[in-house]
């Protein structure tokens, strides 16, 4: 079997991979093994189809790090969409308590020591699942 193919079979595993794993890491050295058949079926020795593969599979590597620590977090997005409603207080006391946000019950407490739980409460962040509050 020559060379090129073997690369090709090896890419086209870890591409079929990479679909049931959904992190792109596979993809990328599929298709650093796809670049090493084609420098394979172009007459590459193998030193030079080992240097392909490497070289695209390190590149590929960190511009997909660079790419995951650069997109947004859709947690923390939602979590942004909170901040600024406002809630009811159902109990409240020593600047902490439960509020009603959502139809559910929250534990809340005070963004510092000057809110007035007699006035309408906004939250001002969420910590796990306890909503900051202020007035």
């Amino acid at each position: 079997m020559q060379g090129y193919v073997v690369w090709w079979i090896l890419a086209a595993v870890l591409v079929g991979v990479e679909l049931t794993s959904g992190t792109f890491y596979l993809l990328v050295y599929g298709v650093a093994a796809g670049a090493a058949g084609v420098a394979a079926w172009l007459g590459g020795g193998v030193v030079a189809q080992l240097v392909t593969a490497g070289v695209i599979a390190v590149l590929g590597t960190l511009a997909l790090r660079h790419w995951k620590r650069t997109t947004g977090h859709p947690e923390s997005t939602v979590q942004d969409l909170d901040i600024g409603q406002t809630v009811q207080v159902e109990s409240w006391q020593g600047g902490r308590g439960q509020v009603k946000y959502r139809g559910a019950l929250w534990d809340a407490e005070a963004e510092s020591a000057g809110v007035d739980s007699s006035r309408p409460l906004v939250i001002r962040a969420v910590r796990g699942n306890t909503l900051v509050l202020g007035n």
